[in-house]
């Protein structure tokens, strides 16, 4: 039975990866879609388009409560505890939708008394479009919910396809139709929006019946005590989250001014494109972990995680060795000026190799889901925050933008080290020594990134043979330990 088990998780996982590459090309398709959109409406109506989309997709997250990461665990644990498989879903379910209802109707009252014009980012808008916008939180929050279990369900492909390209795509092409059919432009958006997530919660419902044919919608299901503990710190958690991710750049605006801060987020932007691979891991990995029994996680887990961590990091590898050789032409997109301010290329690196080493350590975090302790990592983000905003503090009126990226990297090693230590004192080292090579390889980028910038400066014909030579040597070590594995599970 357990061998059955870890072949489950080895499809799951090569399948989960196979959509991970395809969601990674769809998202940058969908924002093509976009940039028509800023050139057709103009740089106001489209502002205001972005500004207040936002804004309700910052409503749906608080609407959600972070049921959505927390049935990534629960639902694979309903099969573990012989539970319904879709126990969880409608009890949370009622609450996501009464509290988006809720926040809807008070936006479109209040904008019908002129609320809304106290607030210098929505005074430009009418009674009229904020209700068009506010009518989105509801299915957007659905949208959201069912996205969140069809991961628990192994089924990420769902929302990588409806959440992650078709909303992002569909709304802008009703927007254009509504446009060339001469419609008002300041609502044709609003009403794209709108069009967009209802036509993507009517094929939700379609999945979600699918995956759950047992699953009745109108019945009073109670959400159960585990999953709401569970789902609120991650709720939590993911809000401190997106202060984290933007305070070095807040900092930077504040301390050094808006042109470095400009400067900046081009690199953090180039960067995070390494962060973007093992982000788009965690619903595939998680609900494996959850899945597993006790037996199961001191048999299988550490060959299940080992492979997570091999796939991301070789793919940030493949990446990384690109942004080493070539930075110049990578900064080139965003301009001449972004080549030579503020040293960018020294930046870049110091960005990169935080997101390497998190790529290697950070996925321990997923584990910790896996295993229900949520807390912890809202704990641990809460921490990091304030690590962050004091390094920031005393780095960057010395080092620059450089500073920020110092910091940056710095607290994800904090965290990477807290996470694993954690993990250790749980019982659990779900590392493979043949990681040691993906260890190896990190190191010799950060020593080819010195020395191209310190003391060989090749040319564009030498840097393409050593990335060639590079990516080739990437795939033969992705071979290799594919081949000595035998897939996911195989003990040696």
């Amino acid at each position: 039975m357990a061998e059955t088990s870890i072949q489950a998780d080895k499809k799951f996982l090569m399948k989960g990866t196979f959509f991970t590459f395809l969601g990674f090309i769809l998202k940058i398709l969908a924002p093509v879609f976009t940039i028509v959109i800023a050139r057709i409406f103009g740089k106001e109506i489209f502002g205001i388009y972005v500004s207040t989309q936002l804004m309700v997709l910052t409503l749906c997250r608080v609407s959600v409560f972070g049921f959505d990461y927390g049935l990534h665990r629960y639902l694979p644990q309903n099969k573990v505890c012989n539970r319904p498989d879709h126990e969880g879903i409608i009890g949370a379910l009622r609450i996501t939708f009464f509290v988006a209802a809720l926040i809807t109707v008070l936006i479109c009252v209040g904008s019908y008394f002129g609320l809304h014009r106290l607030s210098s980012g929505l005074s430009m808008l009418s009674s009229l479009e904020v209700a068009l916008y506010a009518l989105s939180i509801v299915p957007y929050s659905l949208l959201v919910f069912f996205g969140g279990a069809s991961e628990g369900n192994r089924r990420p492909q769902y929302k990588i396809f409806i959440n992650d390209f078709v909303l992002s795509a569909l709304a802008p092409v009703v927007a254009l139709a509504l446009h060339f059919c001469q419609f008002e432009d300041r609502l044709a958006l609003p009403i794209g929006l709108l069009v967009a997530n209802l036509l993507g919660l009517l094929v939700y419902v379609f999945l979600m019946r699918q995956q759950f044919p047992k699953m009745r919608w109108f019945v009073k299901d109670k959400i159960p005590q585990e999953l709401l503990k569970f789902s609120l710190p991650i709720g939590f958690s993911e809000i401190v989250g997106a202060f984290l991710l933007r305070v070095d750049l807040w900092m930077v605006l504040a301390l050094i001014g808006p042109d470095a801060a400009g400067v900046y987020a081009v690199m953090v932007t180039i960067s995070n494109g390494l962060k973007v691979i093992r982000r788009s891991y965690q619903p595939i990995l998680t609900p494996v972990v959850a899945g597993m029994s006790q037996n199961r996680l001191a048999s299988d887990l550490k060959s299940v995680f080992s492979y997570c961590v091999s796939m991301v990091t070789l793919i940030q590898l493949g990446i990384g060795f690109f942004i080493v050789l070539f930075p110049e032409q990578v900064l080139m997109i965003a301009g001449k000026s972004f080549v030579t301010d503020e040293n960018p290329v020294a930046v870049l690196g110091i960005l990169m190799i935080g997101n390497l080493v998190n790529g290697l350590f950070g996925l321990s975090g997923s584990v910790i889901n896996g295993l229900g302790k949520s807390s912890f990592l809202f704990f641990l983000n809460v921490v990091s925050f304030f690590v962050a905003v004091v390094l920031n503090y005393l780095f960057i009126p010395h080092l620059g933008i450089a500073g920020a990226a110092l910091s940056s990297m710095l607290y994800q090693v904090m965290q990477c080290v807290w996470m694993n230590i954690y993990l250790k004192r749980m019982g659990y080292w779900p590392y493979e020594k043949y990681l040691i090579v993906q260890g190896i390889w990190i190191a010799a980028l950060t020593a080819i990134y010195l020395l191209v910038n310190t003391v060989y400066f090749p040319t564009l014909v030498e840097k393409a043979i050593i990335f060639a030579v590079a990516l080739l040597l990437i795939l033969l070590t992705f071979w290799k330990q594919g081949l000595s594995k035998k897939g996911v599970g195989k003990k040696k």
